[in-house]
């Protein structure tokens, strides 16, 4: 069995806006923020090239920044317990729901 792993894509926004509303001491206001597209890659590395592969051309995104998604070594600047927890926790669930796709595709999630 392939070693499954899981990344974080963060994409460029390609002149991408939303409007958003906000609260000041002035009352409300309306504001633009930049759409900035992330993904997270839950498979083998072979499934998640491939996805990757599809998302890109199917959204015509550019690629930005990758991260492994995975639990840090004691020590390391960015270990976190509370963080560890909450990876383990997702990292388990991502398994799960990849098990029950039994399709032999990746899974891809919004961040």
């Amino acid at each position: 069995m392939e070693l499954l792993i899981c990344e974080d894509y963060y994409f460029y926004n390609n002149g991408v806006y939303k409007t958003i509303s906000k609260i000041s001491p002035d009352g409300w206001f309306a504001d633009i923020e930049k759409v900035e597209p992330s993904i997270r890659i839950f498979g083998t590395r072979q499934q998640i090239d491939e996805a990757l592969d599809v998302y890109i051309e199917m959204t015509g995104l550019n690629l930005d920044e990758v991260y492994d998604f995975k639990i840090e070594n004691k020590g390391s600047y960015f270990y976190n317990e509370e963080n560890e927890k909450i990876k383990k926790k997702m990292l388990k669930e991502y398994k799960e729901r990849y098990d029950k796709m039994n399709n032999n595709k990746a899974l891809i999630t919004t961040i």
